[in-house]
Order: C-alpha cells, then structure tokens, then sequence
C-alpha cells in the first residue's frame, strides 16, 4: 500500500480582462472548490487584480491574475492543469512545488514583512498623534 504525500504547491494563473467581475470571481470559486472536491486543502488565494502584459498573450494586451496556494498529492496538479488547458479563460498558468526550506524561508520572509509594515503603521501613527495638536484658541480682539 502507497502513502500519499500532500506537499505544498502554488498555482497562478492569467485570467481573461475582458471578463466581467462577477464571472472572475465564479472563476477563481470554480478553480478553490475543483481543489478542494479533489482532495485539496486550500492555504491562500491572493488576487493580484489587472495587469498590462509586456507583449500579447493570444492576441490580448492584459490580464487578471490569481495566485492559489494549496496543500495535496501530485495528481491534484495533473488533475488543475488538465482543466486549466481546456478553459478557454485561461491564457496562461504555472504551478510550482515548495520544498521544506523553501516553505521555511518564504514563511521567515513574508514574517519580517509583517513585522515592518507593523512597525511602520505604528511610527505613522505615532507622527499623526504628534502633529496632531489642538488648535490655538483665538481672542475676540484677534483679527486674521
């Protein structure tokens, strides 16, 4: 009897711009739950929005892309990109396997980044509080 080995895994993928929102959004739920049915688990879905290609992907000057970050086996990639290649809303993807160091070093970097957005909200915050004085109270007798 075979072990299955879920790995870590991270998809993107180029959706038509044209589309409407709402048929982007029924898109990317098509493609969480299509992961899920096949016995995915989902870890991130980040919406990178439209972006302007550099040169013509079949013809079309922009796109809407989405990143998935998932937890399976490896015929769950098979499986993705099999559907993927026959959508034609589809007109690119990529799909990559993490490692344990690579896993170790992304979630040690994004950590360092949420430290210093913190700590820069906090310093803005911190200024905002400072500058913030009450106004001086005028006399009656003061003209501007």
């Amino acid at each position: 009897m075979t072990k299955k080995i879920n790995r870590t895994y991270e998809t993107i993928f180029i959706l038509d711009a044209v589309l409407e929102d709402e048929k982007l959004e029924s898109l990317i739920q098509k493609y969480t739950h299509f992961l899920s049915k096949n016995g995915g688990s989902i870890t991130y879905v980040d919406k990178w929005g439209r972006k302007k290609f550099t040169y013509p992907i079949s013809k079309k000057h922009s796109g809407y892309y989405v990143s998935i970050e998932f937890t399976g086996d490896a015929g769950i990639v098979s499986k993705l990109e099999k559907t993927f290649h026959l959508d034609e809303s589809i007109l690119r993807y990529l799909t990559v396997s993490y490692d344990k160091r690579t896993l170790t070093e992304r979630n040690t970097y994004f950590e360092k980044k949420r430290m210093e957005i913190a700590n820069r909200e906090k310093e803005a915050a911190a200024q905002q509080e400072q500058s913030a004085e009450p106004p001086a109270e005028q006399n009656e007798n003061t003209r501007v």
